[in-house]
């Protein structure tokens, strides 16, 4: 693969960032996360996989993870990547039908949403058919956690989820705002 930073500039209408997140950012994305067997995780773009990687890292037994990426470099790096994790799928699927393919997995919820998707640059109409399915697919205990670079959406966000807390970490090229969400 190409570097991230080429990749990323290469599609920055649709990525919406030119660096892979750093460990800092990682660490604030996935501290939360209490995994337990048999649970299901998606994530939405994971770019070249390195908050991916640390999922993987903290998953037991018949834990699944399940991502959606739509850039092709991207996708066949980690594939190629992760291809030794069994309970790993990544998916060619617009985060919009991430639905339906939890319906073709017999996937009925799911414990936690992970979004790498730049918010800022999606348009309305699937932020809204998007954020219309998430909630309907989160378990009770579930999180949604999204990192983003401004407080843009977070006035969106608080209409859809009973909870938003917000974390920062100035160690990421840019700064980030983590919104964990339910």
């Amino acid at each position: 693969m190409k570097s991230f930073t080429k990749e990323a500039l290469s599609t920055l209408k649709k990525s919406g960032t030119v660096t892979p997140s750093s460990k800092y950012l990682i660490r604030k994305i996935t501290e939360d996360l209490s995994i337990e067997k048999n649970q299901v995780i998606i994530e939405f773009g994971p770019g070249n996989g390195c908050i991916t990687e640390n999922i993987l890292h903290k998953m037991h037994g018949s834990t699944r993870l399940i991502s959606f990426e739509l850039n092709q470099t991207f996708l066949s790096y980690c594939k190629n990547k992760f291809q030794q994790y069994p309970n790993f799928s990544i998916h060619n699927q617009s985060a919009v039908y991430f639905d339906q393919v939890l319906k073709e997995l017999s996937v009925p919820k799911v414990d936690y949403i992970i979004s790498s998707l730049p918010l800022s640059i999606i348009s309305k109409t699937e932020l809204n058919i998007l954020f219309n399915k998430i909630p309907n697919y989160l378990k009770n205990e579930g999180a949604f956690i999204q990192y983003q670079y401004s407080l843009g959406k977070y006035n969106f966000l608080k209409k859809v989820f009973n909870s938003v807390e917000i974390g920062f970490t100035f160690r990421n090229i840019p700064p980030a705002f983590i919104y964990k969400c339910s």
